[in-house]
């Protein structure tokens, strides 16, 4: 994941000045006429580009290949064009289609149409909203697209901004002139302005863009922003202080990362404050880094206490899936699961389980990792059935969905007013969310007989979502026509893993 996921920026469709959905004229060409001529528009400069790419001889010099560079650049640029009037004019589609949906007579409902409306209800949404539509249209797109919700929400706020508003820098980027980047900045930088001062920063900054680098084009739009704002930065401040949230994502290496937007004054307080202790009072003998010395002291703040401080009764809550075959043939090499992160060394998962004030018995399939059952001394079924599925599906099973099972819901796969059955093969992890989406909203699911679960979106794509615990898959049938026959060496070790082990009297016969 990339700093670009991580630092999500405040963007919000509302903040540009465009027409509610289904209201927007660049999405509706006025005849059959002027449709071919709007794709011709953005679809056969790439052809002709693409064309003469591929017709190229193969590289004998750096000079020509520098050139290709700058064409395959071009081509991006144009692609990129492509796909936000895509995006745009997609989107722009679905709400007319919901709005004449809404004009339909109650009486011809389909049951399936009924039950939607009924769950609809249930939870609240009015499937016609402008929220819901993007929402659910976003989640298809991310199917498409097989990217996260996350980065095609952003795409599409830059694809309304370039296809409605600021339509001079689509037509520059379309044709390759300025480079995708450049033309996100004139987008997110005419938030909270009107028409003539989008128009004002267009004609400012696009010659610029032609031939200026993105960070010089970013700088200038964001000055124009903040000089044509008529928002004084005073109450800009104090609305930007509702949007303070501490979250986190995970790296490599059984790392992870912290994000707090907080006041300026907050947190250059903290940093202040952190480096202070850090670098004073410095044992010589300590060899840590001053990053390193800085990271402990934040650490040590929220998990044991500022310095001298007594501590903290807050502990450490973590859920971990240790899988025993691989801690027995190589403990070194072995990971294991931590529910919210993935995998980790075993070592240091044992670490944290010694002190663990219960623990789950969780049984793996040895071929795929996928959790299969669990241990069934708590007396209640039900308890152990959200164990199993927090173990096996590790995230929310919607498709690109990462919420964790801490906050996901037991959700039934075949409907549980239909006849589905409460047990392991006819339950997913589904979180509040993406409840909505299946029971109200249009998407549909199938439990497959190999573990995994069918989607189909509310427009007929089709995924597959696996189990999250999964971690091979050539053994899945939506992976190969059949199941393949696993062959194992049974060998004395195996055999002792597997509890396939002789009795005494039989050994010594």
């Amino acid at each position: 994941m990339g700093l670009q996921d991580i630092f999500q920026s405040d963007d919000e469709i509302h903040r540009l000045p465009l027409n509610p959905p289904g209201h927007r004229d660049a999405s509706h060409p006025d005849g059959l006429l002027s449709s071919v001529v709007e794709h011709e528009k953005y679809f056969a400069q790439i052809a002709a580009l693409a064309t003469e790419l591929y017709s190229l001889a193969p590289l004998h010099d750096p000079g020509s290949g520098l050139v290709r560079l700058q064409r395959l650049a071009t081509l991006r640029r144009m692609l990129d064009a492509a796909e936000a009037v895509t995006l745009s004019d997609s989107v722009e589609l679905v709400a007319q289609v919901v709005a004449e949906n809404g004009c339909a007579d109650p009486n011809t409902e389909t049951e399936q149409q009924r039950r939607e409306r009924i769950s609809a209800n249930y939870y609240g949404v009015d499937p016609a909203s402008e929220q819901i539509i993007r929402s659910n249209f976003i989640a298809e797109a991310a199917v498409a697209l097989r990217e996260s919700e996350e980065k095609v929400r952003a795409k599409l706020f830059i694809a309304d901004g370039l296809r409605h508003l600021c339509t001079d820098t689509l037509d520059a980027l379309a044709a390759g002139e300025i480079t995708s980047k450049a033309a996100k900045e004139i987008v997110k930088q005419s938030q909270d302005l009107g028409a003539a001062d989008i128009e004002r920063m267009e004609r400012v900054l696009l010659p610029m863009a032609r031939t200026a680098s993105d960070a010089s084009v970013g700088q200038r739009a964001r000055r124009m922003h903040d000089r044509l704002n008529p928002v004084s930065a005073e109450d800009r401040h104090e609305a930007a202080k509702e949007s303070r949230a501490l979250t986190h994502w995970n790296e490599a290496d059984g790392m992870a990362a912290l994000k707090l937007r907080a006041p300026a004054a907050d947190i250059i307080s903290m940093v202040n404050t952190v480096r202070y202790f850090a670098r004073h009072e410095v044992d010589p003998e300590d060899s840590r880094t001053q990053a390193q010395r800085e990271a402990d002291i934040f650490r040590d703040a929220l998990l044991d206490g500022w310095p001298a401080g007594g501590g903290t009764p807050l502990k450490a809550r973590v859920a971990l899936t240790i899988p025993a075959v691989e801690a027995l043939v190589d403990p070194r090499r072995g990971l294991a699961e931590l529910e919210g992160y993935g995998p980790i060394p075993v070592g240091a998962a044992l670490v944290l389980a010694k002190d663990a004030p219960s623990m789950v018995r969780v049984l793996t399939d040895p071929w795929s990792g996928a959790a299969m059952d669990v241990g069934r001394k708590r007396y209640r079924p039900s308890r152990a059935l959200r164990d199993l599925l927090r173990v096996r599906e590790v995230c929310c099973c919607f498709p690109g969905c990462r919420r964790t099972a801490e906050s996901s819901e037991v959700d039934h796969v075949d409907d549980w007013a239909k006849g589905g059955h409460t047990d392991r093969n006819n339950t997913k992890l589904l979180c509040k969310r993406h409840q909505m989406f299946k029971h109200a909203l249009g998407w549909q699911s199938v439990y497959r007989p190999d573990g995994s679960v069918g989607w189909r979106t509310p427009h007929g794509l089709v995924c597959v979502e696996l189990p999250g615990s999964v971690q091979v898959v050539q053994g899945f049938d939506h992976v190969h026509d059949r199941v393949p026959v696993l062959e194992v060496e049974l060998t004395d070790r195996v055999r002792r893993v597997l509890g396939w082990v002789d009795p005494p009297d039989r050994i010594a016969g």
